[in-house]
């Protein structure tokens, strides 16, 4: 097997048919032995302002073609979030949560799925870390990977 970013391939560079990516560019996967999952961003070399999803075009100064790839860091905070009771038509079970996440090392927020807790739990201000991992089942049954965050377990001093 090789890599080519965020698509794992055969090595006669076939696309691997065990999964699909939500969507190509978001992150990198799989991650490689030890590496921590982060999202893939881009940062206007003119004014600095940071982009999730990456763009090519900077909607603060207007400057055009300056982005550099920036890896956000996988921690951040739940800004809002919401419950949602009905099935996705895009094959997400419910009840699953979602809402927006700040990464605020970088000043961005995240528009993302929450997992690992009931999606009631799920409050603003709540530290959250990034996950990759199946989202849904595809019809054609393969799994779909994508982003998520799921609460920080903080350690019990003993």
């Amino acid at each position: 097997m090789s890599e080519k970013r965020g698509i794992q391939t055969t090595d006669e560079g076939q696309p691997n048919e065990d999964f699909v990516l939500v969507q190509p560019g978001l992150f990198d996967y799989p991650l490689k032995e030890g590496e921590k999952p982060f999202l893939l961003a881009a940062r206007c070399s003119k004014c600095n302002a940071v982009f999730f999803p990456a763009r090519t075009r900077c909607r603060h100064c207007g400057a055009n073609d300056v982005m550099e790839e920036v890896r956000l860091p996988g921690r951040g905070v739940v800004y809002a979030s919401t419950v949602v009771h009905v099935d996705s038509p895009s094959g997400i079970k419910a009840p699953y949560a979602f809402g927006y996440v700040d990464v605020p090392a970088e000043g961005v927020r995240v528009f993302a799925l929450f997992t690992g807790c009931d999606p009631a739990l799920i409050r603003p201000g709540q530290e959250v870390e990034l996950v990759i991992e199946p989202i849904r089942t595809s019809h054609e049954q393969k799994q779909v990977i994508g982003y998520k965050y799921k609460p920080v377990r903080e350690r019990v001093s003993q």
